[in-house]
Formats: structure tokens, C-alpha cells, sequence
């Protein structure tokens, strides 16, 4: 007897999904990834404003777009190898599918709670509370690197890491990123040296 989808592990239901495309599998697979885009969209769009239920849903709508389109190609690109890999890289079109609706919100202002920030050592001495409080100004400063040929992975890299408080660890196991620790280290040292080169950083005030 085969186990119901209820009981396959997300890796294996994954592969199950993309090799059958039985509606089944897909309702489970959403199912069980549902709950989590929407608590990273949530805890994303928290640090701007309070959002409503109605914008989460959309939101999470949104994201399931993205994965869903062009013949599932971004689950396909997933190096399912290990049974998390799967929840890192969907937290990852979460938060950027959040973050890519806040941009363009013009009138957000941020509402950081300091408490809730982690702030580790970091490259050059730039933190997360100053990331935070300055991250309009770093935004338009980093589209001057928009000409690099590796500028949506480093940026993604760097919003990982002092937005969303990953590590450099744990930023080097998402699919697609093809870095080493030490290599996202290095991306995260170089942007913020550039930032800091631009003119922002640690000794500006307000």
C-alpha cells in the first residue's frame, strides 16, 4: 500500500509533484508550504507596517505564481537534496516577494522594534539595527552595481543577510546561490564596503 501524501516527507512529495503532476500531490504540497511563505511574509512586511489579512493572501498568492510558473521551473531548479532544502528556498521567494511589494510602497516608513533584531559581529562594522534605519539610501546605492553580472544574486545575498538575519552558512545552502561560506561572506564584505565607500554607514547620523 502507497503512503498518502499526508505522510511522504516534502522532499520526496516534491519529486512526486514535478515527475506526476497529480492534483493530490500538488493540494498537499501546498498544504504544507502554505503556512510557512505566509509567516515569513508576515514577519517581512512587519517591519514596515502591520499588514492585513487580505494583503498576506495575496501575497502568499503571489509567490505561489512564481513557483508555479513556466512548467514549475523554479521548484525544478531546486537541488532537492536534503529534506530542508526545500523550506530555505521558499522562504527566500517569500521574503523577496514581500520585499519587492514594500519597495514600491513609497509611503512605508520603516517600524523597527530593536529587541526583535539580532545583530552578530558584522563585515566593516555595519549591523542591522543601521541597515534598518537606512536601507532607502542603501537600496538606491546598491543600483549602482545593477551593471554586474552577478547583481541579483549578490544583492539577494545581501538583503538575506541583514534583513532577514541569515547566516553565511545558511545563505550558501540555498539553491542557487553556488557559493561557499566564505564566498558569501566576501559578497556581503564587498557590498557593504561599497555602501560604506558611498558614503553611508556607521558614523552618519539620523
Amino acid at each position: 500500500m502507497q503512503p498518502q501524501p499526508s505522510e511522504t516527507p516534502i522532499r520526496e512529495l516534491l519529486d512526486l509533484c514535478l515527475r506526476t503532476e497529480d492534483e493530490r500531490h500538488w493540494r498537499e504540497f501546498v498544504h504544507r508550504t502554505q503556512p510557512l511563505i505566509a509567516k515569513v511574509i508576515i514577519n517581512t512586511l512587519r517591519r514596515w507596517r502591520d499588514p492585513s489579512p487580505s494583503l498576506v493572501d495575496d501575497l502568499v498568492q503571489e509567490a505561489f505564481l512564481k513557483l508555479f510558473a513556466n512548467d514549475r521551473k523554479a521548484l525544478r531548479s531546486i537541488r532537492n537534496e536534503y529534506e530542508n532544502t526545500i523550506f530555505g528556498y521558499l522562504k527566500v521567494v517569500a521574503s523577496n516577494v514581500a520585499f519587492d511589494h514594500s519597495r514600491v510602497q513609497k509611503n512605508i516608513v520603516p517600524e523597527v522594534e530593536l529587541d526583535d533584531l539580532v545583530v552578530p559581529p558584522s563585515p566593516d562594522g555595519f549591523d542591522r539595527i543601521q541597515f534598518m534605519r537606512l536601507k532607502e539610501q542603501i537600496e538606491n546605492c546598491l543600483q549602482g552595481l545593477s551593471t554586474s553580472e552577478t547583481y541579483e544574486r549578490d544583492v539577494t545575498i545581501f538583503w538575506l543577510y541583514y534583513e532577514q538575519g541569515y547566516s553565511a552558512r545558511e545563505i550558501s545552502e540555498l539553491p542557487g546561490i553556488g557559493l561557499s561560506v566564505k564566498g558569501v561572506e566576501a559578497v556581503v564584505q564587498r557590498l557593504a564596503r561599497f555602501i560604506k565607500e558611498s558614503g553611508i554607514g556607521p558614523h552618519e547620523s539620523g
